[in-house]
Formats: C-alpha cells, sequence, structure tokens
C-alpha cells in the first residue's frame, strides 16, 4: 500500500510539471539595437511575458531576471560584454540599484558643485550596449566636418533630468584646432526608453550630463 501511495504522489508531480510546460512557451525578440531577448510567456497570453527571461548581444549573454505581466520584475542582472562579470544588479520592484561596477570609460557633470558636497554620480538601469548602439545610429557625421578616411574622436553628451530621464543629446567632435558640439535630433523620442537613476547632490536629485566616448568614420560610426 505504501508503495501504490508513493508511486502515486510521484505520479501527480510529473502530471502537474509536463501541465506547465505544456501552457507555456519561450518566445525570442528583437530590438533595433542588435539585442535578442528570450521569455516565457502563457500560451493562452501570447506576447505577455511571465517567467524568466535572458538578454543577449552576439550570443553573448548581457541581462537575466524576471516578468510579471510583461513588466521587469525583481531583481535582474546585467553583464559585461564577453565575461561572466556582473556588472549592475537593479531591482524592478524596489526601484534601487543594488551593485553597479564603475565604468572608468564615463564622465560626468554636474552643475554648481561644491567642495564639500556629497555626489552620487547618475547610472544607466541596466546595460550600456543598447544606448552606445541608439547613439551610434542617430549621430551623424556633419557635412562640413566630413571626410574621406578621418576617424574622428567624439564625445556623447547624455542630459539626464531629475527623474532620470533623457532631455537632450549631443555630440562633441574633438578636433585638432577647436571642438565642435551638434545636437541630435529624434523625432521618434526614442531615447525616452532609456531609464537612469538620476544624480545624487547632497540628498537630492539633480540634472546632470553623462559623457561617453567614441569614435566615428565616414564608413561606420564606433561606440566604443
Amino acid at each position: 500500500m505504501k508503495t501504490l501511495a508513493l508511486y502515486f504522489i510521484m505520479f501527480i508531480g510529473f502530471s502537474a510539471f509536463a501541465q506547465k510546460n505544456d501552457s507555456t512557451r519561450v518566445r525570442k525578440s528583437f530590438n533595433s539595437y542588435g539585442l535578442m531577448e528570450k521569455a516565457v510567456e502563457s500560451k493562452s497570453k501570447p506576447h505577455i511575458r511571465n517567467g524568466s527571461a535572458e538578454v543577449f548581444y552576439n550570443d553573448h549573454l548581457i541581462a537575466t531576471g524576471l516578468y510579471k505581466d510583461n513588466e521587469r520584475f525583481g531583481r535582474w542582472r546585467f553583464f559585461k560584454y564577453k565575461t561572466d562579470t556582473i556588472a549592475q544588479i537593479y531591482n524592478y520592484s524596489s526601484k534601487k540599484i543594488e551593485f553597479n561596477l564603475p565604468d572608468n570609460t564615463q564622465n560626468f557633470f554636474v552643475d554648481s558643485l561644491k567642495q564639500g558636497d556629497k555626489l552620487i554620480l547618475p547610472v544607466k538601469i541596466g546595460s550600456m550596449i543598447d544606448i552606445y548602439k541608439y547613439l551610434a545610429m542617430k549621430s551623424k557625421i556633419p557635412q562640413e566636418l566630413a571626410k574621406d578616411n578621418v576617424k574622428y574622436n567624439l564625445l556623447y553628451i547624455i542630459y539626464i533630468n531629475k527623474q532620470g530621464k533623457i532631455t537632450k543629446l549631443e555630440t562633441e567632435y574633438l578636433l585638432n584646432t577647436s571642438n565642435t558640439t551638434f545636437e541630435i535630433t529624434d523625432k521618434s523620442n526614442a531615447y525616452l526608453d532609456f531609464d537612469f537613476v538620476p544624480a545624487i547632490l547632497n540628498g537630492k536629485a539633480v540634472e546632470s550630463q553623462m559623457m561617453l566616448k567614441g569614435t566615428a568614420s565616414l564608413s561606420s560610426t564606433i561606440s566604443h
């Protein structure tokens, strides 16, 4: 009798697991910046992500986490490209960065910063790959600067408001004579898809600028 009861319990457990598998599937999706996501969704609610997810760039894992009702949920881990090193842990439920690996390729500016002030630098939520790709796609060498076989050093300047949203984008070309700055325009306002934890100055959110190094040529724009 004990053997029969044990077999019955094991059978019920296996059936429940199989039913759960049969009710879900993993969907692949791609965004405009070359990122591919694999996420679990219910077959009864297609395109509504619920469950685990992984994000890849050029077949390299760059993020893992969970979805709940198509929204990122709980703790997400973001990895340095081509490594298994965690670059950031962001909790979408508490809306807090729990860990962020310093990046010495980034520079920042905060207006009215005085000696003795306590400043927490702004941080982009998630991988930097997508915003680099976005900037490279939207930034074009101005006609008055364009020359064949010339590679330009530049800075992408990202203006971030107190709410952690981008308000303006610029490209500053670092020339031999004098630097020249051009605003990046995007009628689709796609830059609003990127979220930041804003700079905190003496306990209060403030506006800031993030500057990213890059190079550009007529044949391609390189962003790192």
